[in-house]
């Protein structure tokens, strides 16, 4: 087997750890591997098309969800199963397939090679694995983002800036011969049931059945907001007129205010220019290495 590990910006201390596990794993048998550092946002992209041209057999990212979506946007339709080994901070996408955060262990399932096919979740062309979000969700993960912080501090400090400076803006979606006119508080569209460090607004989602699960939250008052928000800490249920929860294959927003659509796409900020925004599903479209 030829295998190239594509790894994240991190500390030498985790990079020394992550080179022994590899070794202690791969080496003396009969495999070739590869290191390569992603530097900066988007290399993990070229770095992908350098693996695909060095005839890989198997292709691991290593890092979070942004790692993993730029690794595996080349890997779609490929052929060429994507490994994940989670070096991030919310990490949904290893959470959702119960990937392991031992070294040891992760690499052992690298080793096994297993595979199973997952949908794939499309956004104006661009793909996204794990979910993608156009409300406060977004603006969260801008303000995160923009301070190139890390961490479930980091986290907490985004999402208080997040709730001071977010406004409600107007909608208009359409799937499954439905059209609703909204202004959401939280809008996400998942294909995992993670949006990481444990908590989900979508318990239920699959990535092999052809759809992508819908959660939003409409304009609600304060305090139903500051409830939500408690009981979603805590992985409570809760019911209430303003969430709806909803299945389907393809759906087109259209804005209803001036500017840009703020969107995340697995947890990296995406501003999108006046066009509609048209979602899909592409299912079982890329092979990912999963435990048993």
């Amino acid at each position: 087997m030829n295998i190239y590990f594509i790894v994240k910006p991190i500390k030498s201390s985790l990079r020394k750890r992550l080179l022994s596990a590899i070794e202690a794993t791969l080496g003396g048998e009969k495999y070739s591997y590869q290191i390569l550092d992603s530097l900066k946002k988007g290399h993990a992209v070229e770095l992908t098309e350098k693996a695909i041209a060095g005839n890989a057999s198997l292709i691991v990212a290593c890092g979070g969800d942004g790692t993993i979506n730029e690794v595996a946007r080349g890997l779609v339709n490929s052929g060429i199963p994507l490994g994940i080994i989670p070096l991030g901070s919310g990490n949904g996408i290893a959470r959702h397939f119960k990937i392991p955060f031992q070294l040891d262990i992760a690499m052992a399932l690298i080793k096994k090679n297993q595979s199973s096919k997952m949908d794939v979740g499309v956004m104006n062309g661009q793909y996204f694995f794990g979910n993608m979000g156009c409300a406060f969700e977004s603006h969260f993960i801008k303000h995160y983002q923009k301070k190139g912080w890390h961490g479930l501090g980091a986290y907490f400090i985004a999402f208080f800036m997040a709730i001071l400076n977010f406004r409600h803006q107007k909608i208009k979606i359409e799937y499954d011969q439905q059209l609703q006119l909204i202004s959401p508080f939280l809008f996400l569209i998942s294909n995992t049931n993670q949006q990481g460090y444990n908590l989900t607004l979508t318990p239920y989602a699959k990535t092999d059945d052809g759809q992508l699960d819908l959660f939003f939250m409409d304009n609600s008052n304060g305090i139903r907001k500051l409830k939500f928000m408690i009981f979603t800490l805590f992985r409570k249920k809760w019911k209430t007129p303003e969430i709806t929860r909803a299945l389907f294959s393809e759906m087109k927003i259209t804005k209803g205010f001036e500017g840009n659509f703020c969107v995340q796409l697995d947890g990296e900020y995406t501003p999108i220019s006046n066009k509609p925004i048209e979602i899909k599903v592409l299912p079982k479209k890329l092979n990912v290495i999963l435990p048993d």
